[in-house]
Formats: structure tokens, C-alpha cells, sequence
């Protein structure tokens, strides 16, 4: 597995500050948090950075770009939905998504991490029927770019079966699956079976920490954290575990600098492999 986190720790720094310590404090890789074009909710908003100088500080330091974590969502209906199909606006989830796939290959970021997301006032095969038609048109965006869709759990598709059996439904080598143990495990759904039941399509995992549902250090909260990276180093997974620890909406956290350093150190602990590997990285690339 490859250690990296995610730039909601860290909203107030620019990249020149996130790639620089990333490698400092011995991730692989960095979840580069987007809001799109024009967005401010972030110093280290990607989209505000030209792809080059990203790229260049990103080779310079030996850290990859894990993903482009978005917010988009293939869910939102169109009224009525016959009509609202021909006149109303079925696609923009899919030009967003072209987008950023866009953006991700222009800095050689491998996966553009999106939702299904919500299945409110209509039956769920409905709903189903809608996201997965979309979810088809955004995988086709990606296609000659090296890109994939990274489907994410969340909202009425909490678990690793929910998002296993959208991405069976479209049928692309394009979309791989993000998990969000933390997310299932509220959906009373086995992390450690979701892991098992995503075996072939899984990506990356998403781990964070909670203390009373509130964000605390990677391993003092009550998630059990350290038992999933275990278990998960342990099927020889090889993808990215990243690391939430979510100042973009806590803002009384302090800054997480000794937090995020901390937490790269258990997660290489926990998963068995050394922390001199990105040294060897970068000194091999020279």
C-alpha cells in the first residue's frame, strides 16, 4: 500500500507548502482536494496552480498525485423526466467530469475520485438507472487520457456492495472504486468484508479517526483504525491508503503539521513497509 493525504488537513497551505512537506514527512502521494475553476476554498485548490509548475514540484519532490478529489455527483434528476432529459441539463455531471479528467492528466494525476450520491422522492431503480447512464457517459470522457474514475461510497451508497454494483452496471475498465471504511461501517457494513468484496476493482482507502465525532489523530479515536491498515497491508493491497484529517470544515483544528507527520509514521508501521522508500525514490530518479 501507498501512504498519502488528503489537502483537507491542510486548507490554508499552497502546494508550494503541501508537496514540499509531503515528502518531508514521507508520503508517496497527496489527494489533491478540488473545487473546480475559480474555486477559493482552498490555498492548495489544484485547479489555481498551473499544471506544469505542478508537475514539476511533484517530480522535483518524488511525490505522486494520488487523485483529484472532487465533489461531483451523477444523482441530480431532471423534471419531468422524458422532457427534462431532451431539454433540461442531463449532462453537466459529465462535462464537470470531463473537466477534471482533463486537469488530472495535464498533471499526471491517475484518478479523478467522484459519487453517486443521493436517491431522494423516487424508487432506487430509478435513481440507479439515471446515475449509471451518466456514470457511462463520464467514464467515456476518460478514455486515451490515463485517467479513471475513482467511485467514492457515500450518501444511498454507503458500502462497498452499493458502489461494487454500480460500477458491475456500467462495465468500464474506467472506473475503479474508492472506499471509505468509515462511511460503511455507519451502514453497519464489515469494513474488513468490504475490502474483501472490492478485491479486483479497489484503488485506494480512505482512513481517518474519530473521538466522540470529532476528528483526533490517526489511531487514538474509535474507529480501529490500525487493525483495518493491518488487515488491509496484510491481502497485499498496493493502492493508496489516504489519510482525512478534515480542517477544511473543522476550522478550530490546529494546524496539522506534527498531526499529518505522525500519522505517515504509523501508517507505514502498521502496513510493514519502511519509511526510507521515498528517499530511495528520489534518489533513484536523479
Amino acid at each position: 500500500m501507498k501512504p498519502a493525504f488528503s489537502t483537507v488537513a491542510c486548507p490554508d497551505w499552497t502546494l508550494d507548502r503541501v508537496i514540499p512537506f509531503a515528502a518531508e514527512a514521507g508520503y508517496l502521494g497527496v489527494e489533491l482536494r478540488t473545487f473546480g475553476h475559480n474555486a477559493s476554498d482552498l490555498a492548495c485548490e489544484p485547479c489555481l496552480t498551473s499544471s506544469e509548475k505542478i508537475r514539476e514540484m511533484l517530480i522535483d519532490e518524488g511525490v505522486d498525485a494520488a487523485a483529484l478529489a472532487t465533489s461531483i455527483r451523477y444523482d441530480q434528476p431532471v423534471f419531468p423526466p422524458v422532457i427534462g432529459r431532451l431539454v433540461g441539463d442531463f449532462e453537466k455531471p459529465v462535462r464537470e467530469t470531463k473537466m477534471m479528467v482533463a486537469e488530472a492528466a495535464s498533471i499526471e494525476c491517475p484518478f479523478v475520485r467522484v459519487f453517486a450520491f443521493e436517491v431522494e422522492g423516487e424508487s432506487r431503480k430509478s435513481a440507479m438507472r439515471r446515475i449509471v447512464q451518466r456514470l457511462e457517459l463520464a467514464a467515456a470522457t476518460a478514455r486515451n487520457t490515463g485517467v479513471r474514475l475513482l467511485l467514492e461510497n457515500g450518501g444511498s451508497f454507503p458500502t462497498a456492495a452499493d458502489i461494487l454494483e454500480l460500477i458491475n452496471r456500467v462495465g468500464s475498465p474506467l472506473i475503479a472504486a474508492g472506499y471509505a471504511p468509515a462511511v460503511a461501517a455507519m451502514a453497519d457494513e464489515d469494513p474488513v468484508e468490504g475490502i474483501g468484496l472490492l478485491d479486483g476493482v479497489l484503488e485506494s482507502v480512505r482512513v481517518l479517526d474519530l473521538a466522540s465525532g470529532r476528528p483526533c489523530p490517526l489511531g487514538e479515536g474509535e474507529l480501529g483504525t490500525e487493525a483495518l491498515v493491518r488487515s488491509l497491508a496484510d491481502t497485499g493491497f498496493e493502492g493508496w491508503v489516504v489519510y482525512e484529517h478534515d480542517r477544511l470544515w473543522w476550522k478550530d483544528l490546529p494546524d496539522l503539521a506534527d498531526t499529518l507527520r505522525d500519522a505517515a509514521e504509523k501508517l507505514f508501521r502498521w502496513s510493514g513497509r519502511p519509511m526510507g522508500e521515498l528517499e530511495a525514490r528520489k534518489y533513484a530518479a536523479v
